[in-house]
């Protein structure tokens, strides 16, 4: 039903993107955390089938499923640059999402002169009663109430479960499927090609946060591999190192590990060991850190020895995390010796209690790397250098009892 592939040449254009904010497994027990919103956007798809000529195909795009080793990347810019409309969201967590504003900016970017706002059509997830919305939200002039009274005061997501809400939950769809179909037919937004919608800046760039937070990639690039270690989970830079690759549909650990930080206030600097190197031996902290290290960067002896310089308990501002996918074959195969090769390179900072030495799933990364931050962050203010204002000291102000 639901379009999950890049859009052939000549093909149907998808009715609608579907753009939201992935919800993080708490546990990896628990069942996907984007059923509901599949489920929705199942719905919608099914109205606009029964209400157009569309072929099942086109009715929609949603990333959801993605199958392991589609890229991605192209999937998306491909029906980003084919799509008559943008359905986004609306979430606290969608306008933390970096990928989510680059997606919504590179939809409007196709505008190329027209009202791109008409064809920007938003769905409430959550109510956002008390958000401030970025200037790109803040233009689109909708009215949620239209669509039906009980969907703009609870969102879907609080009428989606309850059979009590079953009428009002059929009734806002089918307002929401009609409305994206009157503008997909009357003023679609015109085809442009999109090359990598990653490379398009974030529309929610209304507020850059001030905690700076620097996220060190140890990994070989293509270039570089280590003998006997297989290409699969590697690309042209080290920051394109995917070590959970096949639950992570060939997206890079960096880009997963910025998108957290940013989501937690900070501001990620990501970058080779290479590029990191001089900030991470200055003998004062200039930001706290996190390295995420590919236990095979460590069997080459100059990576070896440039981690060797951190590796100091003098250090606490800087973390380790270290990716250990259970499912890759060579990495256990290679287990006693790459274990060897990292205490050789990491030895004191893999015994801090800050570090993350055997991460064995994207999900557990999604829980390790916050603490990680929150940890350097800590030492980071506790190591780094004061610099009080400049001129006279004041005495501090003290209380004075009435014979003073």
């Amino acid at each position: 039903m639901a379009s999950t592939t890049p859009s052939d040449r000549g093909a149907a254009r998808p009715y609608f993107f579907f753009s939201y904010a992935h919800m993080p497994r708490i546990d990896a027990s628990v069942g996907d955390p984007n059923l509901w919103v599949g489920k929705l956007f199942q719905r919608l798809c099914e109205h606009i089938i029964n209400l157009t000529q569309v072929p099942p195909e086109a009715a929609g795009y949603m990333d959801r499923e993605l199958r392991i080793g589609d890229n991605w990347p192209e999937a998306l810019s491909s029906n980003l640059s084919a799509c008559r409309v943008f359905v986004p969201l609306y979430s606290p967590r969608y306008f933390e999402s970096e990928h989510c504003g680059k997606e919504w900016a590179a939809f409007l970017g196709r505008a190329q002169g027209q009202s791109a706002p008409k064809t920007v059509i938003p769905a409430l997830w959550t109510p956002m009663r008390q958000l401030t919305l970025p200037a790109a939200a803040e233009d689109i002039q909708f009215n949620h109430a239209d669509i039906h009274p009980r969907y703009a005061e609870e969102g879907f997501y609080g009428i989606i479960k309850l059979s009590k809400y079953r009428r009002q939950y059929e009734e806002a769809t089918l307002a929401l499927a009609n409305r994206i179909i009157e503008v997909a037919e009357s003023t679609p937004m015109p085809e442009r090609a999109i090359a990598d919608y990653r490379t398009v800046p974030s529309a929610f760039d209304h507020s850059i946060p001030e905690r700076p937070v620097t996220l060190t990639v140890v990994a070989p690039d293509l270039q570089h591999l280590p003998e006997g270690r297989t290409p699969y989970h590697y690309g042209w830079t080290a920051r394109e190192w995917d070590p959970y690759r096949d639950h992570n549909g060939s997206r890079p650990l960096a880009d997963c590990a910025a998108e957290l930080a940013r989501a937690r206030g900070f501001r990620p600097e990501v970058g080779s060991l290479e590029e990191h190197l001089d900030s991470l031996g200055a003998e004062e902290p200039q930001s706290p850190g996190v390295m995420l290290v590919d236990p095979w960067a460590t069997t080459k002896d100059p990576c070896k020895e440039a981690l060797r310089s951190i590796d100091r308990p003098d250090r606490q501002w800087i973390t380790v995390v270290v990716p250990w996918n259970r499912g890759d074959r060579q990495l256990l195969a290679h287990e006693p010796r790459l274990r060897g090769c990292l205490t050789e390179a990491l030895g004191g900072k893999l015994a801090e209690p800050a570090s993350a030495p055997d991460v064995p799933t994207l999900d557990a990364f999604r829980i390790a790397l916050p603490e990680a931050l929150n940890k350097a962050s800590q030492q980071f203010f506790k190591y780094a250098p004061a610099y009080p204002p400049e001129g006279e000291k004041v005495d501090k102000p003290r209380l004075m009892g009435p014979e003073e």
